[in-house]
């Protein structure tokens, strides 16, 4: 079967500001997952820019990586990930601010990567901040720039189910 067989069924459904998690099977994000409690260590934010001429199909993510905020196309991500991914679409009532959640996102590329906050976190949660960002931390602060409420401290990945915000999470890899 092709590796990218549920992710291409379930693309066309797949939105701007929806969450997709990542359970890398590195050491590192076995820590991760150890430390958090959680199925997942890593979040991006999919981005869906069919509006735009010769990307019909495509989706993206805008991640929080080693080098900051980047933006990649989702497939090539899932080609060379040997971990699980699980996409979580927004609820329908927050259809209305996907754009406002990509303008905002689509500003931060290029901001760099919060490695202070991602060692405290192991420690325990940590306050967000809005000039660096670790991956989750980015998503959230993504849907809270336009007011979608996510109290508390910066999320973990895997955290965001507390917030009721998704629906279930579905296994694309």
């Amino acid at each position: 079967m092709n590796k990218l067989y549920e992710y291409n069924q379930l693309r066309p459904f797949m939105r701007t500001g929806d969450l997709i998690e990542w359970a890398s099977p590195t050491a590192i994000g076995w820590i991760i997952r150890k430390v958090t409690r959680q199925k997942v260590n890593h979040s991006s934010l999919l981005l869906n820019l069919d509006r735009f001429e010769g990307l019909m199909q495509r989706r993206f993510i805008l991640e929080a990586l080693e080098n900051g905020i980047v933006l990649n196309l989702l497939s090539e991500r899932l080609k060379k990930f040997g971990g699980k991914v699980y996409w979580s679409r927004l609820k329908p009532e927050y259809n209305p601010k996907r754009p406002q959640i990509a303008a905002w996102a689509l500003q931060r590329v290029g901001t760099a990567y919060d490695y202070k906050s991602l060692f405290a976190n192991v420690f325990g949660a940590v306050s967000q901040d809005a000039k660096k960002f670790f991956c989750s931390e980015f998503y959230q602060m993504a849907l809270m720039s336009v007011g979608i409420k996510l109290e508390g401290k910066a999320a973990r990945p895997g955290e965001f189910g507390k917030y009721r915000i998704h629906k279930k999470a579905i296994q694309i890899l």
